[in-house]
């Protein structure tokens, strides 16, 4: 998919940059890259579209994504 290797690589320049700035930085990218997925999917109001990166006490990474959807686009089948 060259959609995610695009997304793969913006992520990466964004994390080599300067740590200070670099957390607003990848948020704002995973919410863009947040809203192109989850569109393929859903009709999502790109306004309501959230992501918060916290850090805990054992240095792992706590990643909340949020997003308002109003219908599924197409029809899916399983299996």
């Amino acid at each position: 998919m060259r959609g995610s290797k695009v997304a793969l690589e913006r992520i990466k320049k964004v994390l080599l940059r300067d740590k200070a700035g670099a957390q607003e930085d990848l948020v704002a990218v995973m919410r863009s890259d947040l809203s192109d997925l989850l569109d393929c999917y859903f009709e999502v109001d790109p306004r309501s579209i959230g992501v918060e990166i916290d850090v805990d006490e054992h240095g792992a990474y706590r990643i909340s994504l949020s997003a308002r959807a109003f219908r599924v686009r197409g029809v899916f089948h399983s299996g």
